[in-house]
């Protein structure tokens, strides 16, 4: 075996020996699969960016967005829709200004 000399040759090689092969799929299936539901939106903020690091996605700044949106409670997901935002930042700061709006 070769000598490790870079971080992302590094990554990969820790990758492979301690990750299940399934590891990919089933973080992709439970990011596809978050609800807010009955999470307050920090916490479904907080989930999101958790799963979206551990699969390193490197999707458009408008996917991430919509996928995000599409997922909140519909009260707060349809105020959210009428509001600007060019990130994805954007769309939590927004999203949790509503959501304390809403509580009181």
């Amino acid at each position: 075996m070769s000598k490790i000399k870079t971080w992302f040759k590094l990554n990969k090689h820790m990758e492979r020996t301690f990750l299940p092969p399934s590891y990919k799929q089933e973080i992709y299936l439970r990011i596809t699969s978050l609800s807010q539901e009955n999470l307050k939106v920090e916490e479904y903020i907080q989930e999101f960016e958790r799963l979206q690091m551990r699969l390193k996605l490197n999707e458009d700044n408008e996917l991430t967005i919509a996928r995000f949106i599409k997922d909140l409670s519909p009260i707060i997901a349809n105020k959210v829709k009428l509001q600007p935002y060019l990130s994805f930042n954007d769309a939590c700061h927004l999203t949790t200004k509503i959501a304390k709006q809403l509580i009181g």
